[in-house]
């Protein structure tokens, strides 16, 4: 035979997909609830740590569980990476006195 028709293993998908946004939209909505008041914060962080423990758990599953993990860990990217890409901006603004 020329082609070995094995069936590829799927590694993401419609699950990965959907666990990316819901996690984007639970964290980003807790982050941003919270980013006025910075002592607030220390509630967010629990938040996150939990999420991670339980993405690393259900990465190392198989199949759709695999899958649901993986995008839970996509999805917390999004609050990190929204805090650097914003922040800045926020601070040279508020050092003018535009806010």
């Amino acid at each position: 035979m020329v082609n070995d028709a094995r069936p590829q293993r799927v590694s993401y998908g419609p699950a990965t997909f959907v666990a990316a946004l819901v996690n984007i939209l639970i964290v980003e909505v807790a982050l941003w609830l919270t980013v006025p008041w910075i002592a607030l914060a220390v509630f967010v962080v629990p938040l996150l740590v939990v999420d991670v423990v339980v993405a690393a758990i259900l990465t190392s599953r198989s199949g759709t569980l695999a899958q649901v993990g993986r995008g839970m860990l996509i999805g917390l990217i999004a609050a990190p990476a929204t805090l650097v890409v914003f922040l800045p901006g926020f601070f040279l603004a508020q050092a003018l006195g535009l806010v």
